[in-house]
């Protein structure tokens, strides 16, 4: 029963090892580092409470079976510190103002205690193989509770976590059927065994978690993109606006947006087919995307007509500069189903507060410089309607 997880019923490998996890989507991976350091953040008080208590517990120990002072006395300036530290940790805020902060501080409480489970780790050794104790058990026993506890707060960090069990257990456990009578042997057995399965608990809940982001991740990228170009669609795009609204009137920061609408598109569905249609919208949404500044948004709100988002744009010349510059980039012949098609478009800009404040004003004025465009008959690209050869 205990392998079944391994193996599969004829002893066959399954196709993916339980201690594997879901590979992680590099556009999710920042919600992972926030919900890792997020729990984390929150059990380090607890972290410092299990190694006091068990420094406390020891020492109370070694002091009853009157060993030497120099063998323990450090335990006490250990949990003294770990108090110290403790309080300032609860006392100022510990949340990191930016990504690399945030990893940087998620890599230092796993070096931290991998560390100190290690040096615990290394000194129960020590103590296992003299001859200082005379009741050896409590020491690898504490360390295990010890080592379960902190692995338990860490279980976001899968490898911290399972890092932790295996130094602050299997040292102590292998000494103690090594080297021990019986009662130890078997007791080494049985450390090795929680190990594991505290190991595999660890893996499964990290693994739940990380299906979960994925899944949640999934379900808002259906919400928010369009299923036939991948673009954000008209939802997400209102979002964005939004959000540069909520931004401008905080910080003063404008931006622009641009409105493109495919010359003729109907021409191309009535005379090819919607088939080709939806192909010849797919290549232009992966030619603007092509496009896009860093910081700029290409969405797609429907039919042939597509949204562009552009930060820090706050003249008209400029902002007219970008939108040429998208359409000059998917103005060029495209070979779809035997047929050469040459994509040409109008558009129409807004600026914030220069045409308009808040997400209807401005589409309605970018919608407005659109169709004025299109009744002049000066498409931003050229040809003004597409070029439709059959090559075949």
């Amino acid at each position: 029963m205990f392998l079944t997880p391994l193996f599969g019923k004829n002893g066959q490998a399954v196709r993916q090892a339980p201690w594997r996890s879901p590979d992680i989507p590099e556009e999710i991976r920042p919600s992972v580092e926030e919900m890792q350091l997020q729990r984390a953040l929150t059990h380090v008080p607890m972290i410092y409470l299990v190694a006091i208590f068990n420094l406390l517990a020891v020492m109370i120990l070694s002091a009853h079976e009157g060993v030497a002072t120099v063998y323990y006395a450090w335990m006490g300036v250990f949990a003294v510190g770990c108090l110290a530290r403790m309080i300032v940790w609860i006392r100022r805020p510990h949340v990191p103002d930016s990504a690399v902060r945030s990893q940087q501080t998620l890599r230092n409480l796993s070096i931290i205690s991998v560390g100190v489970i290690a040096f615990l780790s290394i000194w129960s050794v020590f103590v296992i193989a003299g001859d200082k104790f005379e009741n050896q058990m409590f020491i690898p026993m504490s360390l295990v509770f010890g080592s379960t506890c902190i692995a338990h707060c860490l279980a976001c960090i899968k490898k911290a976590a399972v890092t932790v069990l295996l130094v602050g257990v299997i040292p102590s456990a292998v000494t103690m059927i090594l080297v021990g009578g019986f009662d130890e042997m078997i007791m080494g057995w049985s450390m090795i065994t929680i190990a594991l399965l505290m190991i595999r608990f660890i893996i499964d809940s990290y693994n739940q978690i990380i299906s979960g982001l994925i899944m949640r991740h999934t379900i808002w990228k259906q919400a928010h993109s369009d299923p036939l170009t991948g673009l954000a669609n008209r939802r997400a795009m209102m979002n964005h606006l939004q959000l540069a609204e909520q931004s401008f009137a905080s910080d003063g920061c404008g931006f622009a947006v641009a409105l493109i609408d495919l010359n003729h598109f109907k021409q191309v569905n009535d005379n090819l087919g919607h088939d080709v249609g939806d192909h010849l919208l797919v290549e232009v949404a992966s030619r603007l995307n092509q496009s896009r500044a860093a910081e700029e948004i290409v969405g797609r709100l429907g039919g042939d007509e597509f949204l562009i988002f552009m930060p820090d744009v706050v003249g008209h010349e400029k902002a007219m500069a970008r939108a040429t510059a998208y359409l000059s980039g998917f103005a060029r012949p495209a070979e779809i189903a035997g047929h050469i098609l040459t994509p040409s478009a109008s558009v129409g800009i807004a600026v914030q507060t220069l045409d308009g404040n808040g997400t209807e004003q401005l589409l309605k004025a970018a919608d407005s410089a659109l169709y004025k465009m299109k009744r002049k008959g000066k498409g931003a690209s050229r040809p003004a309607k597409p070029v439709l050869r059959n090559i075949a």
